[in-house]
């Protein structure tokens, strides 16, 4: 074991890197910015968000209506009792 680490401690002694003539990697294509941003664009963005708050508001207001109206019928039922 000690021999075959001295003899692999040699050989990387011995190795010079200035004998090298090969290129380690190569580049096919210049790295370039992207033409097109990917993803939504804004306009999509903004029309989602508005039609996510139209259906919130018409929600809201569905709700209100329902609140009211069961106001509304609880307080008749108890004029009715009254009567």
């Amino acid at each position: 074991d000690l021999r075959n680490r001295q003899y692999h401690v040699e050989q990387l002694a011995a190795m010079n890197v200035s004998d090298v003539k090969f290129t380690p990697f190569k580049y096919q294509l210049s790295p370039s910015l992207p033409v097109k941003k990917d993803g939504p664009g804004k306009a999509i963005i903004i029309i989602l968000a508005a039609l996510i708050g139209g259906m919130m508001a018409c929600g809201g207001v569905l709700l209100r209506h329902a609140m009211v109206s069961r106001k509304m019928e609880n307080a008749l039922a108890i004029d009715e009792r009254l009567v």
